[in-house]
């Protein structure tokens, strides 16, 4: 409700607009757009004009008169005051307070303790008024209560295929030489290098193929780069007799032996 009113005109009210929801729907709109006037110690009671706002739509309903059925014990007075609202049709004009002849000249109504705030039923019994319990559930909360939700669709499981199409869906090779030769392995694991020291057959194979490496490249060095026969024929010779030497050809040969132990496998298909 406004600031501008007192917290007792202000609770008063929205009491009164509680008890009053069936004579006059919109009193909590008027009280919410309205501004106090003149305020009076009537001595017996209290008077507070209430002025609305002009530009508010006019009332669902029209009635005319005082109406409302609040009480409160205010201050140290011994029996509540009750208290109505004045109404000229529909529209909200005064608050007024009703002391039932009890002396409230001493009481400074802008700042005096209230409690008990309530209202009374068609028998006479009195209602305690407790906002909090009386405010309806919003509306908007039905629509989060719902059985219809929809049932997610069952994970089906994936799609088996063993053709052409799987095999372009696996995972490839990791390197440049598995996509060229395929996968590098040991041709059995069981296999171990053979370390016997090389015989003269193994020797005289591995001395074969040098020479053949050296022609080949000397070959290319002449045709490819201009280089002198005179002098790639004294360069294969020398490289020839270095490599003929029995450690460095013991050697070869065992690496030649290592190298056997491994063979490209073609990609599985």
């Amino acid at each position: 409700m406004s600031f501008r009113f007192t917290p007792l005109e202000s609770d008063i009210l929205d009491a009164l607009a509680w008890d009053l929801r069936d004579v006059s729907p919109d009193l909590a709109g008027q009280f919410a757009e309205a501004l106090p006037g003149v305020r009076r110690n009537t001595g017996a009671g209290l008077f507070t004009e209430i002025i609305v706002h002009r530009a508010r739509p006019a009332p669902l309903t029209t009635p005319t008169g005082r109406f409302g059925t609040v009480h409160a014990m205010v201050g140290d007075l011994p029996d509540p005051i009750a208290f109505q609202a004045e109404m000229v049709a529909g529209r909200l004009i005064a608050l007024h307070g009703d002391a039932y002849g009890q002396n409230t000249r001493a009481i400074d109504f802008a700042r005096v303790p209230f409690d008990q705030v309530f209202t009374l039923d068609d028998r006479g019994d009195s209602i305690a008024f407790d906002p909090a319990a009386l405010m309806q559930p919003s509306p908007l909360l039905d629509l989060h209560r719902h059985a219809d939700h929809v049932q997610p669709p069952p994970v089906e499981p994936p799609l088996g295929n063993d053709g052409a199409l799987q095999r372009l869906q696996a995972p490839g090779p990791q390197t440049l030489l598995e996509v060229l030769f395929g996968k590098v392995a040991p041709a059995s694991p069981h296999t171990a290098v053979d370390e016997s020291p090389p015989d003269t057959s193994d020797r005289t194979s591995v001395l074969v193929g040098l020479w053949v490496v050296i022609a080949v490249v000397g070959f290319l060095a002449v045709v490819l780069f201009d280089v002198s026969i005179f002098f790639a024929v004294i360069l294969a010779g020398v490289l020839g007799r270095a490599l003929q030497k029995p450690e460095i050809l013991d050697a070869l040969t065992r690496a030649s032996r290592r190298f056997g132990q491994y063979e490209y496998r073609p990609p599985q298909q």
